[in-house]
């Protein structure tokens, strides 16, 4: 009846068991005296319960909890010892107590003991049913807390700290060299061949790289260091370099720690096919001194990879590698570039769909649409969406989406000259309007791509909050410093976004699709319409209709004096290739 049976749990990530939880049973047979245990609880055993043997073979096994068991004894007016001493314990214990078993992870039993008849101890058996130990439920919740709790900051397939846990691990890291005069080295990788080796052998061997790769930097990591899987094929770990090192110390340590996880990563890894193995791509950064923020930290640390990824990968490139020390938040990279790990990228496409001048039909500006090619063919961005938020990536997709649109911007510009659409407009998710250096990363894409800033106008969601919209107040306010437009998504579709346009800084307003659709027989709608264009042209904006799908629709709108309009009826979304052929075309 040993209890000492380390059966790993099933999905564990910290490695808690219940055989950690358990101590070696107090066994009593079952015609073991009251007067003998109350001497064992009182004198001996330091258990919460004893278990007691089966009164018949192959029976099961009792148990008598040590505080109801001293109740019985004491008795209401002091007479249970002399009422109980000389009976067997066989009479005082329970024997329908919850049973589980040795493998059950920590979940199962706390399942098990929510749907007993009280919060009472446990008995655990082992693989031939014999009872191992006795579970008491404080010790299990305790446990089963701790290990909830690592899950919420650990990736379940590696082990290693999840994107949060490591953002807050790096956090701290800057904290401490901000405090110290040290710095903070963070190697940033990406792995060169995840794509083809899910494809060739399928995602259970890519999922063994990963885990692999993991082990791996582990085995690296210092004690203090932050080891994190940032989402898909990227890792990070940062460290820490000591105040007594100059600075020129810190670049050649932190590239030699660079080369020596690229060294790790390309290793062989006996337990993985030959052709699920990779090399990596990694990117270096070094950060110190008083304005060290760890969120710039990363982005400089990403930008490093995609350059050691575009020049071949298997390398290590040092972000910023002549810039002088102290690394400032708020500096621009050199090279703005918008990423997104493999496994979200895969499969995504950006259509554009044409926005008209009412007045003469022809195209001016596109709006930029993200799609998704599947199997079944295109579909809506719903998907790639939702896992972008889920991975706290919405402004890097929001960026990848505008990266491309610059990207296409140029193309136009060389193909059609002066016929060129002038303006592409590209959406901003709500909670892209969170961060504080929304428009650092916005012009950096932007002015990477040598576009101007005014070509481009960012769609601020209806669906942002109010408290979101305020918030982004001061980043808006810097977008416009930079030369973009910004503009005021699906308005009228409720009427709370009226209000908007009198706080926020916007340069044109978007009327709903709703609104269009009903304005040939609601007179709600028509007055809306009218609504939006007399507050347009009172604060000198612009005004687009939105989801115009006929011929009386696009007259009604002209009638009212709206300037610009976009809808199935125009164009429908195509592909960037595409464009050139509705340039100057006029719907008839």
């Amino acid at each position: 009846m040993s209890p000492d049976l380390r059966v790993p749990w099933r999905g564990a990530v910290h490695g808690l068991t219940l055989a950690d939880l358990i101590a070696a049973p107090v066994v009593v047979p079952a015609d073991t005296s009251c007067e003998a245990v109350d001497h064992g609880f009182r004198t001996e055993w330091t258990v919460s319960s004893v278990l007691v043997e089966p009164r018949e073979p192959g029976g099961r096994y009792g148990m008598v909890g040590r505080k109801d068991f001293l109740t019985t004894m004491t008795g209401r007016f002091g007479f249970g010892r002399s009422l109980w001493s000389r009976r067997p314990v066989s009479e005082i214990a329970r024997w329908d107590a919850q049973r589980v078993r040795i493998t059950d992870a920590l979940t199962e039993a706390a399942g098990r003991l929510t749907s007993g008849d009280g919060y009472a101890d446990m008995v655990v058996t082992g693989p031939d049913d014999e009872p191992v130990g006795v579970l008491d439920p404080t010790s299990l919740m305790a446990a089963l807390a701790t290990e909830l709790a690592h899950q919420a900051s650990h990736d379940p397939l590696t082990g290693v700290q999840s994107r949060a846990g490591f953002l807050a691990d790096l956090e701290q890291l800057c904290a401490t060299a901000r405090a110290t005069g040290g710095a903070v080295a963070l190697a940033y990788l990406d792995l060169d061949r995840l794509k083809e080796v899910n494809d060739s052998l399928g995602h259970p061997s890519g999922d063994a790289l990963i885990a692999s790769v993991a082990r791996r930097l582990s085995a690296a990591a210092d004690p203090q260091d932050a080891l994190g899987r940032l989402g898909g094929d990227e890792f990070a770990l940062a460290r820490l370099l000591g105040p007594q090192d100059p600075e020129h110390d810190w670049r050649r340590r932190a590239l030699d720690l660079g080369e020596r996880l690229r060294a790790l990563v390309a290793a062989i890894d006996p337990a993985l096919p030959l052709r699920a193995h990779s090399r990596a791509s990694i990117g270096i950064a070094v950060g110190a001194g008083a304005l060290l923020e760890h969120e710039h930290l990363l982005h400089e640390a990403d930008l490093a990879m995609y350059g050691a990824k575009k020049s071949g990968g298997d390398r290590v490139r040092l972000a910023d590698a002549d810039a002088p020390m102290p690394i400032a938040r708020g500096t621009l990279p050199g090279r703005a570039v918008a990423r997104l790990p493999e496994h979200l990228a895969h499969g995504l496409q950006v259509h554009y769909q044409p926005i008209v001048t009412v007045s003469d039909g022809r195209t001016r500006e596109v709006e930029a649409l993200l799609r998704v090619r599947t199997a079944d063919g295109i579909e809506g961005p719903a998907g790639p969406l939702a896992r972008a938020l889920a991975m706290d990536r919405a402004l890097d997709l929001d960026l990848w989406v505008l990266d491309r649109a610059c990207a296409d911007l140029t193309t136009w510009d060389a193909q059609l000259g002066a016929d060129a659409p002038g303006v592409v407009n590209v959406n901003l998710s709500p909670t892209a309007l969170d961060a504080d250096d929304l428009a650092t990363r916005v012009l950096a894409v932007v002015g990477a791509h040598g576009v101007d800033p005014s070509r481009v106008r960012l769609e601020l969601s209806e669906m942002a909050s109010d408290d979101q919209l305020a918030r982004a107040v001061p980043q808006l306010v810097l977008l416009r410093a930079g030369g973009l437009r910004i503009g005021l998504d699906d308005l009228g579709g409720a009427l709370s976004g009226l209000r908007s346009v009198t706080r926020l800084p916007v340069d044109v307003l978007k009327i709903d699709r709703s609104v269009i659709a009903g304005m040939l027989s609601d007179p709600v709608d028509r007055m809306l319409v009218a609504l939006v264009g007399a507050v347009a042209r009172e604060r000198g904006l612009t005004v687009v209709a939105e989801g115009v799908e006929d011929a009386a629709q696009y007259r009604a709108l002209r009638e009212a004096g709206v300037p610009m309009a976009q809808g199935f009826w125009m164009a429908r979304p195509m592909p960037a290739e595409q464009i050139g052929a509705h340039v100057g075309a006029v719907p008839s």
